[in-house]
């Protein structure tokens, strides 16, 4: 006899209600900017209840964080691991830099709030740092013989974008392409 397990308790969690949560945390932190931005005003323009968002993530800074790194993926996903199938380092610059540059002001917001909340701080590290880090690592063993030179380079030039980001300084493309002239 094959019987289902039993729901655990509560309303079941809607996919439709989620998608509508992220595209409203998106869309209110790009117009209004993160601080104005409240957890309650997300839900209410996704016409959804503020339980059904801690339903699906424990924090502000955790949707917008999903949010965000959702719409990143659909702009520049295909540009970003064409580069990477390629090795070519200047391509993915831009195309990390091109997606960061929408994402910088909310990061600078979810990087200060994570500074109390080691939830946050986990999925930033989890979900945007070791990502990057780990798809520079493989894109400069292409070019770069010596693993300790790699490590540098991943670290300079990770951390230059960083630097940028967190202090609202452009991340264009003579940026990136200094950038990977220090891979030569």
């Amino acid at each position: 006899m094959n019987e289902s397990p039993p729901r655990p308790p509560g309303r079941p969690r809607s996919e439709a209600s989620r998608a509508a949560l992220l595209d409203a945390a998106y869309w209110l932190v790009v117009r209004r900017g993160y601080g104005a931005v409240t957890a309650a005003a997300i839900a209410k323009a996704a016409g959804a209840g503020k339980q059904t968002l801690y339903r699906w993530w424990p924090s502000k800074g955790r949707i917008v964080l999903e949010a965000f790194l959702a719409k990143e993926r659909e702009r520049i996903d295909r540009p970003r691991e064409a580069a990477m199938a390629a090795g070519d380092l200047r391509r993915f610059l831009l195309a990390e830099c091109a997606g960061a540059e929408p994402f910088d002001a909310a990061l600078r917001f979810l990087v200060a709030e994570a500074q109390g909340d080691a939830d946050l701080m986990a999925a930033i590290r989890a979900e945007v740092v070791e990502p990057r880090a780990a798809a520079l690592r493989a894109i400069l063993s292409r070019r770069v013989a010596e693993a300790e030179r790699i490590e540098t380079l991943v670290e300079a030039i990770d951390g230059a974008i960083w630097r940028r980001a967190l202090f609202g300084e452009p991340l264009d493309e003579d940026f990136a392409k200094g950038l990977a002239a220090l891979a030569r």
